[in-house]
Parts: C-alpha cells; structure tokens; sequence
C-alpha cells in the first residue's frame, strides 16, 4: 500500500472524551512515532520527565520498542485480528495486551490496532515488521487547523486546537531562555518541545499571520516571569 511519510500529528498522544474519535492519520499517510509504545508498562518517573519529554505525571509509561509506523487503519492490507489481544475499555481496542494484529499469511504479530473511545484510531506497526522504500519526498506536517474552529458545537474545546495551543506554548517557552521550567501545568503532559523558564531579558510575543509577514502586533498582555 503507498504511502506518503508525514510529520506526527502532535495530537498523537492526547486521548479526548468518551466517544469514537476519527484516525489519528490522514488517508495515503504515514509518521514514525519515536516514542515507545505498548508494553511492557512501568510507573512514571519524575527524574526521566525531560527526556521523555513528559511534564506532567502520567498513570504508567511504555517500555515498549520505539520508532512504530503509524498508520490509518483503512491503509492497511493482509492483517487479521488476534482475538485474544481485543482487549480495550469500552467501545473497541485499545492496544493494551501487545500487539493485536498479525500477518494474514504467516501469522507473525506485525502490529497493533487502536479504535477504542477517547483514542485515535491508528495502526502502529511494529518498527521490524515493515520494509521501507524510500521515496523522493520530504517530511511534512499534515494536520491543519486553519478554518477548524476551536470549539466544537458541543461547546467543548477541539482536540486538535487543545493539542496544538499545548504545542505552541511549549514553544514560546523553550525560546525564552534556556534551562528547566518551574511550571508543572501545560495543556498537554506531552509536548514536541521542552520546556525551559521564562528568564530575563525580557522578550515580547506578538502575533504574526503567514500570509503577511511585516504584519507583527504586539500583545498587552500582563508580563510574566520574563514573557510578556
């Protein structure tokens, strides 16, 4: 099955609600998780929280292999369901027991499968059941939330704008100085930046539009820490 690598959505690993989400992955698409993933599980350590880039205490962590290729379920081809791996919370499978998937031909266990309610549903293979071929193509981000509204008609706040102003933050964050930041909350316990405290000399964050760039205005907002 082709298909095109792409940037992990950073809403990879944010569960939401109690309902169905949609795949995690666009159709055609793939991304390479470097995190680990799956079991075994172990409890979360403050003392390892910057290098797993965890800010925020989380139930159990993964020692499972890392780098899983991550896909939509619908792009897969030639797996079967192993029925004593269906394990999940609710409304379908959640991943927890190992991989569920194996290869319709040969039965080896290729992968897992994730469909459960408050998780996107994805397919990560195992790193050493696929075989690359390189393409000619470049990595690129492939979720968008331009004309997304952030909040949703439920008057819930949209998922992917809830992982995407985490990310953001982080962001802002990690370029106002470096070392470790005293805060503990963020909007997400897991960014794609690390986080570093708000030193001085001060520096302004203002808004920016990409369709104009010598459009910069400035914010008002209250200073904080250095950020203002």
């Amino acid at each position: 099955m082709p298909v095109t690598r792409v940037a992990l959505p950073v809403h990879a690993h944010n569960s939401y609600g109690h309902a169905l989400l949609p795949p995690l992955m666009r159709a055609g698409t793939y991304a390479v998780d470097p995190e680990p993933f799956g079991p075994p599980w172990r409890a979360w350590d403050e003392s390892e929280a910057e290098a797993r880039r965890l800010f925020a205490p989380v139930f159990l962590l993964s020692d499972g292999p890392a780098g899983s290729i991550v896909v939509a379920p619908g792009d897969t081809r030639g797996t079967v369901l192993i029925p004593e791996r269906c394990d999940g919370y609710c409304y379908g499978v959640d991943g927890r027991s190992g991989p569920n998937l194996a290869c319709a031909s040969c039965g080896l266990e290729v992968g897992t499968r994730i469909d459960d309610c408050s998780r996107w549903q994805e397919v990560r293979f195992a790193p050493d059941s696929v075989r690359f071929e390189p393409s000619e193509e470049s990595l690129a981000d492939d979720w968008i939330i331009e004309g997304l509204p952030p909040v949703e008609p439920s008057g819930a706040w949209s998922p992917y704008w809830e992982a995407a102003v985490g990310d953001a933050l982080a962001h802002l964050f990690a370029v106002s100085g470096a070392g470790r930041s005293p805060w503990r909350m963020v909007l997400s316990p897991r960014s794609s930046a690390p986080l570093s405290p708000c030193l001085r000399p001060a520096r302004r964050a203002g808004t920016w539009h990409s369709r104009a760039p010598d459009c910069r205005i400035p914010t008002t907002s209250r200073s904080c820490h250095g950020i203002r």
